[in-house]
C-alpha cells in the first residue's frame, strides 16, 4: 500500500530526523510509526533514506532550533530586566514617599531606571531589528577568537 500526498510529505523529514538524530534502523522505525500513525516498511525507509540530504535537513533542524533557542534566552533576558526595573521604581517610590528623603539615593535609582529602560529598549530592538545586538556579539566573539589565536 502506498503513501498518500501528505503521508509523503510527513515521511522525508521524518526520515531526516532518524539520520540527524542518529536513530538505529529499528529505533527510525519506531520513530516512524509513532509519528506517522502507521508502520512503513524497512526498504521504503531506505529508499527514502538515501534521498534524504542529511547536511540539508540538519542545517535546516538546527536553524529552527537555534531560533527557537534565541527567542526563549532572549524572552527570559527581557522578563529579567522587567522585574529588575519594577523592583527599581518599587524602591524609587517608597524611598520618594519617605518624610525623610535620601537624595542620593534617590538620584541613583533614577539612573537606574534609566539604564533599565535603556537596556530593555536595546534588548527589545535586538528582536525586531536583529543587527545591533547580533553586530556587538559577532565583534565580540571575533575578538575573542583574535586573542585566542595570537596566544
Amino acid at each position: 500500500m502506498g503513501f498518500t500526498k501528505r503521508e509523503e510529505q510527513v515521511l522525508m523529514p521524518l526520515v531526516a530526523d532518524c539520520v540527524n538524530f542518529g536513530l538505529s534502523e529499528k529505533e527510525a522505525l519506531n520513530y516512524i510509526k509513532i509519528r506517522l500513525g502507521r508502520e512503513i516498511a524497512k526498504d521504503a525507509y531506505y529508499r527514502r533514506k538515501k534521498k534524504v540530504d542529511a547536511g540539508q535537513y540538519a542545517t535546516e533542524w538546527l536553524n529552527y532550533f537555534t531560533r527557537v533557542g534565541y527567542l526563549i534566552t532572549h524572552k527570559q533576558i527581557l522578563d529579567v530586566i522587567d522585574m529588575v526595573q519594577k523592583d527599581t521604581i518599587r524602591d524609587y517610590l517608597i524611598e520618594n514617599n519617605r518624610m525623610q528623603k535620601d537624595p542620593e539615593l534617590i538620584h541613583s535609582l533614577r539612573n537606574e531606571i534609566r539604564e533599565n529602560a535603556k537596556l530593555m529598549q536595546e534588548v527589545s530592538l535586538g528582536v525586531s531589528l536583529g543587527t545591533p545586538i547580533i553586530a556587538q556579539i559577532k565583534a565580540k566573539l571575533e575578538n575573542a577568537q583574535m586573542l585566542s589565536t595570537s596566544k
